[in-house]
């Protein structure tokens, strides 16, 4: 499966998941059968993307996880783990990261961008190694962004196809 259809896929998801939305005005809405309201001053649960509508329209604040501090941290931890390890990202660090990233004006994009490009070359070159040397495990699935799983799984892939074809059959 392509990186694209499953990022796509859990970015669905992801936007399904609740965030907590700080109420701007009253209001209520009744679409398709779902019923939504809220009084100014309230803090509700609600899912991502009716929470990111109401921030657009300004009724309400969307609480989203500041994503640069996150991207910051990650390539920091990713530096102090070594040559031969990963850090742990959260599933759907990429994903986040890019809807964050949207928000951005082009010196900041360009800055961020910048470390973005840093981690992922950082994280790469370490995946590569251990896709090149280990089937994956749990260990390791569980420190791998949705993307980087697709990618581990298809470098240990070929890499198997290529080590089979470089051998033969040397037993004829």
């Amino acid at each position: 499966m392509k990186i694209k259809e499953i990022e796509k896929v859990h970015s669905i998801g992801y936007r399904l998941k609740d965030a907590k939305v700080t109420i701007n005005q009253d209001f209520k809405y009744n679409v398709a059968g779902m019923k939504i309201d809220g009084v100014q001053g309230d803090t509700n649960n609600m899912p991502q993307w009716i929470g990111k509508i109401l921030n657009d329209s300004g009724i309400g604040t969307i609480e989203m996880p500041d994503m640069i501090t996150e991207l910051k941290q990650a390539l920091s931890k990713e530096k102090m783990v070594g040559e031969y390890q990963l850090s742990r990202l959260e599933p759907h660090f990429y994903i986040k990261l890019k809807q964050s990233m949207k928000e951005l004006n082009r010196d900041d994009f360009d800055k961020v961008e910048s470390i973005l490009l840093e981690l992922f070359r950082m994280r790469r070159g370490k995946i590569v190694k251990l896709a090149d040397s280990i089937k994956i495990n749990s260990d390791i699935y569980n420190q791998l962004t949705v993307e980087e799983n697709i990618f581990y799984k298809t470098i240990y892939d070929n890499s198997k196809e290529f080590e089979n074809q470089v051998r033969g059959n040397i037993n004829e």
